[in-house]
């Protein structure tokens, strides 16, 4: 029997190869591919063994690529990004089910309601949900799609603008009857995972509001249990009215709009290029996640 493309080296030589060329250095590319730096260097040397010529000219701890390095890996790098590309679309139709991500935040009061009211319907496909305060827990291969926080959509992926962040205090209708100024009331915080978050002092700081310095401020270390102790009226929680709507629409919370403040972020739902197929796009419709 013939064979084919009995020029190419083995795939794994030309990943090695390809994590190099991209980081332009040895050890950030080890790194990438968990792998040793003397496991690199190896594998490059073998494929330089295997083409016939050099690709890098190793001086002690100093390397220079030599002209033909450019070349290939730019052909390595598309050639992988397309096979790459294939077979996610293959393990797309291979499944009819759909995997979210998002933050706990999000997934606890946005992402969960809405996916519990779409497996009430008849036959619904199968919905897994994974909740991080971690971007590099979400933005992986295993989900199909992410609610992402941030100020733009990174880097090879696509999707649609779901609503700008908005900041400001929420509390229980009966507390504000009882309470209705700020420094009266008591100031629910909590622990900030990330400087993307805003807590009591960023609105502070950001607003100007004196009144807020005079309030007696208690950390409950999460964002949720702010929200939870604010339902049962035990003080003023900080959200976004987009990501609270339900407990907003229900009136176990009242947002205070006077003390609003806008942050230059907003949230996404968001795929890798290239992923996003009829089937899957279908499903986020019917979660309410996209609009038709």
């Amino acid at each position: 029997m013939k064979k084919h493309r009995r020029s190419l080296p083995p795939l794994d030589y030309l990943l090695f190869f390809e994590a190099v060329a991209r980081q332009g250095n040895f050890t950030r590319a080890a790194e990438e591919l968990n792998v040793s730096q003397a496991t690199v260097s190896k594998r490059v040397k073998v494929l330089e063994g295997l083409l016939g010529f050099s690709l890098v000219h190793r001086q002690g701890r100093h390397i220079n690529f030599a002209p033909e390095w450019l070349k290939i890996a730019n052909k390595t790098s598309e050639a992988l990004d397309h096979l790459e590309k294939c077979l996610i679309q293959l393990q797309a139709v291979a499944h009819i089910g759909l995997k979210l991500a998002s933050n706990v935040a999000v997934s606890q009061f946005w992402l969960t309601p809405r996916i519990n009211e779409y497996l009430l319907r008849s036959n619904p496909a199968p919905i897994t949900s994974t909740a991080s305060d971690k971007d590099s827990d979400l933005i992986n291969h295993e989900n199909d799609a992410v609610i992402y926080y941030g100020e733009d959509i990174p880097k090879g992926w696509e999707g649609n603008l779901l609503f700008k962040e908005v900041w400001l205090p929420l509390a229980a209708p009966d507390l504000l009857t009882l309470k209705s100024e700020l420094s009266s009331n008591i100031l629910l915080d909590f622990e900030k995972m990330t400087p993307k978050w805003v807590n009591w002092s960023d609105l502070a700081d950001r607003s100007g509001i004196s009144e807020l310095s005079k309030a007696q401020r208690i950390n409950l270390g999460s964002y949720a249990n702010t929200v939870y102790a604010a339902i049962k009226g035990k003080g003023l929680a900080l959200g976004c009215p987009d990501v609270l709507k339900n407990e907003i629409e229900s009136e176990r919370l009242v947002p205070l709009y006077d003390f609003q403040i806008k942050t230059e972020r907003s949230y996404f739902v968001i795929w890798r290029n290239g992923t996003m197929t009829q089937q899957r796009q279908s499903l986020l419709n019917d979660i309410g996640i996209l609009s038709q």
